[in-house]
C-alpha cells in the first residue's frame, strides 16, 4: 500500500474518529420525531389554535429531515469503516486512534442492542433511511475484522462507558433475529479474547496500584510504557497521550506553546526504570500467590 494510499486511509479514520458520534444525534432527533408524531396521532394537534398546529407540523417535518441526514451520514460513515477495515486494520490498531474506534464501535453497538434500543422504534423508517439490522451487521463485520488484534481487543475492554461483558451477549441475541447468525461464532471469539484481556488488565491494574507517582501520566493518570519529554514545558507524558492530544490541538497542553509529534524526546531512563519496576511487581505478586496456594 502506497503512501498517499495510507495518508487516505488515515485521514477518513481521524474524520470518522474524531468527531461526534452520528448515533448521538439520531437518537436526539428520534426521540423528537417520536414524540411529537405520537402528539400528532393521539388528535391532539386538532384542538390547537391553526398557528400552533402549523408551527408543530413544521418542528415534526425539520426534526424528521434532521433526523435523515444524520442516520444517512452516520451509515455511510460505518459502511466507510467496514470497508476500510477489512483491507487495513492497521490503521484501526494503531496506538494513537485504537480507543476512539473502539469507544465508537461499542456506543453503537450499545445502543442498537442494549435497552436504549426502545429508543429508536418509530414509524416510517424507511422514510427516515434507517436500516438499524444492517447496522448492526456492519458493527459486528468490524468487530470480527479487527478482533485478532489484541491491542483493539484491549481498547473495548477498556471503555467503561458503553462495554460489559453482556455486550457481546446482546449482540449475538440482535444477530439470530436479524439473520447474522453466520458471525455468531467469530464474535464470541472476540468476546472471549475481550473479557480474557479485561481480566488481565484488572489483575494489572490491582498489581500496579501503587505505582510511584513519577511513573504516572499526569494527563492520565495511568502508568506510563513509552515516556516522552516534551521540548517546551518538560514534562514527561506517555507517548500515546500526547499523539492523541496532537490529533485535535497541537499545542504542548502544559504551557500552549506549539508542539508536533517529532519534537518529543524519547525518556529512554525513565522507560528502562518503569519496565524494570513492572518485572519486579509481577514476580512479588507471583510470589505472593505461590505463598498463599
Amino acid at each position: 500500500m502506497n503512501g498517499v494510499t495510507s495518508y487516505f486511509l488515515v485521514t477518513c479514520v481521524l474524520c470518522c474518529a474524531r468527531g461526534r458520534p452520528i448515533i448521538v444525534e439520531w437518537e436526539r432527533d428520534a426521540r423528537h420525531s417520536a414524540g411529537l408524531s405520537l402528539v400528532r396521532e393521539s388528535g391532539t394537534w386538532a384542538n390547537l389554535p391553526a398557528r400552533e398546529r402549523e408551527q408543530n407540523i413544521t418542528n415534526l417535518s425539520h426534526i424528521g429531515m434532521l433526523a435523515r441526514f444524520d442516520n444517512i451520514l452516520g451509515r455511510d460513515t460505518i459502511r466507510t469503516l467496514v470497508r476500510l477495515s477489512a483491507h487495513a486494520s492497521y490503521v484501526f490498531c494503531h496506538p494513537t486512534l485504537v480507543e476512539r474506534i473502539a469507544s465508537m464501535l461499542n456506543y453503537f453497538l450499545y445502543n442498537l442492542v442494549g435497552p436504549n434500543k426502545k429508543n429508536f422504534k418509530v414509524k416510517d423508517m424507511k422514510e427516515y433511511e434507517f436500516d438499524p439490522a444492517s447496522t448492526v451487521l456492519d458493527i459486528c463485520r468490524m468487530y470480527v475484522e479487527l478482533g485478532n488484534n489484541e491491542r483493539f481487543c484491549a481498547a473495548v475492554s477498556d471503555d467503561g462507558r458503553s462495554y460489559s461483558p453482556q455486550l457481546f451477549t446482546l449482540a449475538e441475541a440482535v444477530l439470530v433475529r436479524i439473520g447474522g447468525g453466520a458471525l455468531i461464532g467469530s464474535l464470541q471469539e472476540v468476546a472471549a479474547r475481550v473479557a480474557r484481556l479485561a481480566e488481565e488488565r484488572q489483575r494489572d491494574e490491582e498489581i500496579f496500584a501503587n505505582a510511584p507517582d513519577e511513573f504516572l501520566d499526569p494527563i492520565m493518570s495511568t502508568l506510563m510504557l513509552d515516556p516522552v519529554t516534551l521540548p517546551s514545558s518538560r514534562t514527561t507524558v506517555d507517548r500515546t497521550t500526547i499523539a492523541r492530544h496532537l490529533l485535535s490541538d497541537q499545542s504542548d497542553p502544559f504551557n500552549r506553546s506549539p508542539l508536533s509529534m517529532d519534537q518529543v524526546q524519547s525518556n529512554t531512563e525513565l522507560k528502562e526504570r518503569i519496565r524494570l519496576w513492572i518485572i519486579e511487581q509481577k514476580q512479588l505478586h507471583a510470589q505472593n500467590n505461590d505463598n498463599n496456594d
